[in-house]
């Protein structure tokens, strides 16, 4: 039996009310089976589903649907956790925090924020720190013509213009995918979805280009939920593949300095093919959308 993904996360207890359940689906924070979901999107047993909340990604594997908030023990029985170790308190205790009443974040506080979030920059910004540190004492720098500064690191948002749903058309994805039928359902300035059924039911493919987004993260979720992750390059640019051949999905996500964008492809379960075939057709899309870019 479905459910609504905003009344599940809700009855789970992921969310504190329905109405916030259903502003993360709006807002994109909510992805079913590696696709973005609407509040109305269906869910069933077998399902995953990741919730970005305040900065944290739950991932679960839906078990039991359910539509009714329960108590936490009952809740516990309709979902496996899949989430990922929260991040260590020296990590955490590290991280800016702004101070009450400084009002909201503009876009550049919150691309540096979350780059101060992923552990591997962090580390990077520390070293940063202790080279300017040292380029203020007293010592005299090997050579004197050449100043003892660390280099900028690179901005978020710096990667390429990828155009409209990564560069490729609807008759394109139709054709490299196989399925036949898509329809765009989904199409704003990061995002492009296409649906064979409407309803999410059936074979679906997405773009999603996430900009100041470190690709690390993500690829650390893709290791959780997919049964094989492993690196790949297209045109000399670093990323991942993941893939579960049981939940006939197939991403791919490659990075540009502190941007990455990343191609879904999810086979429709009733007329399953070898995930090889999906994985190619992510692949190959993923290289029009390099070769594409701007």
């Amino acid at each position: 039996m479905a459910t609504r993904v905003d009344a599940y996360i809700w009855a789970i207890r992921l969310t504190k009310t329905r109405s916030a359940a259903g502003a993360a689906c709006r807002g994109g924070h909510v992805r079913v089976n590696g696709i973005a979901a609407k509040p109305a999107q269906p869910v069933v047993p077998g399902d995953e589903i990741r919730v970005r909340l305040a900065g944290h990604e739950r991932i679960v594997e839906v078990t039991k649907t359910i539509n009714k908030r329960v108590s936490a023990p009952l809740a516990a029985e309709c979902f496996i956790d899949r989430s990922p170790l929260p991040p260590p308190k020296e990590i955490l205790a590290s991280q800016p925090r702004r101070d009450r009443g400084a009002g909201r974040p503009t876009k550049r506080e919150r691309r540096q924020l979350d780059r101060l979030r992923d552990s591997s920059l962090l580390v990077a910004f520390l070293a940063a720190v202790v080279l300017l540190v040292g380029g203020c004492s007293d010592d005299q720098p090997a050579d004197p013509n050449k100043p003892n500064t660390p280099e900028a690191p690179a901005q978020a948002g710096s990667g390429p213009f990828f155009g409209k749903c990564g560069g490729v058309t609807l008759e394109e994805v139709n054709r490299i995918t196989g399925f036949g039928g898509l329809t765009e359902t989904v199409n704003n300035t990061s995002v492009c979805e296409w649906d064979t059924t409407g309803s999410r039911t059936g074979a679906v493919a997405s773009f999603n280009w996430y900009r100041g987004s470190p690709i690390g993260r993500e690829e650390a979720n893709v290791k959780l939920s997919r049964d094989v992750t492993n690196k790949l390059e297209i045109d000399g640019h670093q990323g991942f593949i993941g893939y579960t051949q049981s939940g006939q999905i197939c991403e791919v996500g490659i990075g540009f300095g502190a941007d990455f964008f990343e191609w879904s492809i999810r086979g429709d379960a009733a007329r399953a093919r070898p995930i090889e075939q999906i994985c190619d057709a992510a692949r190959e899309l993923a290289t029009l959308s390099i070769e594409r870019a701007s």
